[in-house]
């Protein structure tokens, strides 16, 4: 007999018994195949579960959830719907800026979800759709933010990433697999029967046999009338099977409105009569629910069982490639309205729409935009703009342009936007704005010197044009002279060349031109040394700030002073310094500030080798080695390259800062050069093994380098690291051979400096001692004998050895230590402790 009516699911007890007894796991993990049963298991634990008042709540992914925006926008709605009072989640993930960054307001929401005495489960469906690592690494760390009050159950057809194998390893993860999911032949006979369909034992065995117990087989199977249960029940044979005893029975419109829905996998009412035309959505959708292959969330989103929705594309292909692509347009058109606008551009492009690309991104694509972080806007253009929608709409060369330039591809932004300014007349009738864009264009590329663009275009009527938002991506490098672009070539003449800055690219900024100036004094005298000015000019920005100015400029003024209390040692107003920034993101929700505000804290540590705080960064925000460097994340990366200093991983280190070095070089940045040589200096010089040579030959292009400008802050921060190789340097500096290529009251300058900030900072080893390092009897009298102020001569008289031989085990001293003078090495014995006990 043919069950007409809801499916009734059988309570798979002994599945249900597995599941509790895992409960306190905190992450479980069910994994087969397509049709073996993973939701309905879920939603019947669930059920279970709600009997001892759990609250839950379900995620179901889709392809285009690969966004870090719509992943964690799901996630954060999941948390809401959990604890619906909590007015601090409800605040977060309605936050106009929360695409902007979506990992840190939803981490912020995960700070603020109550713990308390109710349990909680959260569902992720479908998590095998997701093919971005970086989200799956999201996952891991919004489940170590979970409250141990709650539970996350995640589905998918593969096994467990990589990424989540610490969990398994740590026994923290059950994994339900394919055997566990099967039916059994007592439940595939309770399941017929609790639906009103007789079976017998030699039945229940034919299907136990053509199935496997694979539940969607099953559930097909019941709905057919079970006319033939012996049949074989591979992926091969199920369509066929569908489209015999299911679809042909059903009424056309019914089978042309699902044809036409099947375009998308997720489904509410108004996106139904959108693509079908029938205002009834609602009322259809959930009569679909009750006997097809189609389920339904909390939050009413409708989703088709993804062997049903292969089966209906199938059919819609099969009866016209045209019927298919207008569906999708349709789709496209009604996320556009939703100003979904991810989806619609996505949708666009697969039914080949370039004018509604197009479209769609002259609404996001835009790094100000509200609706995207850089990283997602960067990968939906590289994924939807190609040379079929260039050749129509040549303007969207400038969202090539862009997203190269924010990932670090400088030869890919080169190309673009030399194709773009040779087409510029022709985009601007097509696309006027570009008039005004391609100004900041041209800021962008950094094979343009910045002086000679203000000098080009001192004479055109600016003032008229729009004010448009600081024209950087300084919320995402927060010191102000080292964002969009490096900001060295104004120290040449710098009052002219900023006052030439103020009357043109002031004009398209507005009123927040003269913090920016103030801004970028402060930052390029704190780099040379002129601290006292740097001070001055910091504190002035900081008084220049209004409310209505953008938040990532307010964050920069904020973390130029504290980089200038910082090197002054001004601890306490330091601490308020960074509160005070800390206090400014959380009043804006601008936790797209967060990460680099992270990453400068966590920078202050590493100069005192807090070992704890380089493995914290390393776990919770550290930048993949092995990955090429974003430049929009170029700071976060100088950060991880320390830590792994820091924790003794030279060699991960150097090819970090090896990445960081070619970024810098190409886009033209004289302080990240700097900066990544002195630090790859110190890698090889702590890396065991004859890297002294390396080391050196780093450290002197570095100085060479920052002689021309006359930077000296970024040695001084890193003095106790230098000390050593700076004496070396100093003194090859007075040698013939190195005359002409060391400045030697330069390096002489540096290295004083060097050794008076070693007082205060023990440097990135943090003053640690290799744990092998060892000194024979004969070396500790020696070293006694130098830390009780005795010389080489009266040394050798208390030792009853000769001067030569004190000379000989001070330089063995000298060596082990890493240190090339009496009063270092002193300082250094007894920093360590080295002759206690």
């Amino acid at each position: 007999m043919k069950n007409s009516g809801p499916m009734i699911q059988v309570p798979r007890k002994a599945l249900m018994k597995q599941l509790d007894s895992h409960a306190d796991k905190r992450l479980i993990y069910i994994h087969s195949r397509a049709g073996y049963g993973k939701t309905v298991t879920a939603q019947l634990w669930l059920k279970h579960r709600q009997e001892e008042k759990v609250r839950n709540a379900w995620i179901t992914l889709d392809e285009y959830d690969n966004k870090a925006a719509l992943f964690c926008k799901r996630f954060a709605a999941a948390l809401l719907n959990l604890q619906p009072n909590n007015e601090k989640l409800h605040e977060y993930a309605t936050h106009p800026s929360f695409n902007q960054a979506p990992d840190e307001f939803t981490i912020h929401m995960l700070n603020e979800f109550h713990y308390n005495e109710q349990k909680y489960i959260l569902v992720i469906d479908d998590l095998h759709v997701i093919n971005n690592e970086s989200i799956l690494q999201l996952l891991s760390v919004f489940y170590k933010r979970l409250p141990e009050n709650a539970l996350l159950l995640v589905l998918s057809r593969f096994a467990p990433h990589d990424i989540l194998a610490d969990l398994v390893l740590k026994g923290n993860l059950l994994t339900i697999g394919m055997e566990d999911l099967r039916f059994t032949s007592d439940e595939i006979k309770s399941l017929f029967e609790k639906n009103n369909v007789s079976v017998t034992k030699k039945q229940v065995n034919e299907m136990y046999l053509s199935t496997g117990g694979w539940a969607i087989a099953l559930r097909a199977l019941l709905m057919s009338g079970g006319e033939s249960y012996g049949m074989n029940f591979t992926n091969e044979y199920l369509e066929a099977f569908l489209k015999e005893r299911l679809w042909e029975k059903w009424d056309v419109k019914y089978r042309e409105n699902m044809l036409k829905v099947s375009v998308v996998e997720e489904l509410t009412p108004g996106l139904w009569t959108a693509l079908t035309g029938d205002k009834d959505g609602g009322n259809k959708l959930n009569e679909l629910a009750k006997n097809a292959f189609i389920r339904v969330s909390e939050e009413k989103i409708y989703r088709f069982h993804d062997l049903f929705r292969e089966f209906l594309l199938s059919m819609l292909r099969q009866q016209n490639k045209i019927v298919l692509e207008k569906q999708i347009k349709k789709a496209a058109d009604w996320f556009y309205t939703q100003k979904d606008y991810f989806r619609a551009v996505t949708y666009y492009f697969k039914c080949g729409d370039m004018q509604g690309v197009s479209k769609g991104f002259k609404n996001m694509y835009n790094y100000n935009s509200p609706y995207a972080s850089v990283k997602d806007t960067a990968e939906i253009i590289r994924m939807c703009v190609n040379e079929a929608a260039v050749e129509k709409y040549p303007f969207l060369l400038e969202t090539l342009g862009w997203a190269a330039y924010v990932e670090g591809r400088g030869t890919d932004m080169e190309n673009y936007l030399d194709r773009y300014f040779k087409q510029l007349p022709k985009i601007i009738i097509q696309n006027p704005i570009s008039a005004h864009t391609a100004y900041l264009m041209r800021v962008m590329d950094y094979r343009n010197s910045l002086i000679e663009l203000t000098k080009s275009v001192k004479n055109l009527p600016l003032g008229i044009l729009p004010h448009v938002n600081t024209p950087s991506i300084t919320k995402n490098l927060p010191l102000p002279h080292r964002s969009a672009r490096d900001f060295t070539e104004y120290v040449f003449d710098e009052e002219k060349n900023l006052k030439l800055f103020s009357k043109t690219v002031g004009a398209l900024v507005g009123e927040e031109c003269d913090i920016i100036v103030a801004l970028l004094k402060a930052g390029l005298a704190y780099e040379r040394g002129n601290l006292s000015t740097a001070h001055e000019l910091a504190l002035t920005s900081n008084a220049m700030i209004k409310e209505t100015y953008a938040p990532e400029l307010q964050f920069c003024s904020f973390i130029i002073l504290a980089a200038v209390l910082n090197a002054q040692g001004r601890q306490t107003e330091l601490e308020q310094t960074m509160n005070a920034a800390n206090e400014m993101i959380e009043r804006y929700k601008a936790f797209y500030l967060s990460a680099n505000y992270r990453a400068f804290s966590c920078s202050l540590k590493l100069t005192t080798g807090d070992m704890k705080a380089a493995q914290q960064w390393l776990e919770n925000d550290g930048e993949s080695p092995y990955n090429d460097v974003a430049f929009y994340k170029i700071y976060r990366c100088f950060t991880t390259a320390k830590a792994y200093i820091v924790i003794g991983d030279y060699n991960t280190a150097i090819i970090l800062l090896k990445k960081i070095l070619s970024l810098g070089t190409q886009y033209r940045r004289p302080l990240d050069v700097i900066e990544s040589k002195i630090l790859m200096a110190v890698a090889y010089r702590k890396k065991s093994g004859s890297n002294q040579k390396t080391a050196l030959e780093y450290l002197e292009s570095a100085i060479n380098t920052a002689y021309k400008y006359g930077y000296t802050q970024i040695f001084i921060e890193n003095g106790a690291n230098l000390s050593s190789m700076l004496h070396m340097l100093q003194k090859r500096a007075v040698q013939a051979e190195y005359k002409d290529n060391l400045p030697g009251t330069f390096v002489k300058s540096l290295y004083l400096s060097a050794v008076a900030a070693s007082k205060h900072s023990k440097g990135l080893s943090g003053g640690r001692m290799p744990a092998s390092l060892i000194f024979t009897e004969q070396q500790k009298k020696v070293m006694r004998l130098m830390c009780e102020g005795l010389s080489r001569k009266e040394s050798a008289e208390k030792m009853g050895i000769s001067p030569d031989g004190v000379k000989q085990h001070m330089k063995l001293i000298y060596k082990k230590l890493d240190v090339y003078s009496n009063v270092e090495a002193v300082i250094k014995i007894k920093e360590q402790g080295i002759l206690d006990g």
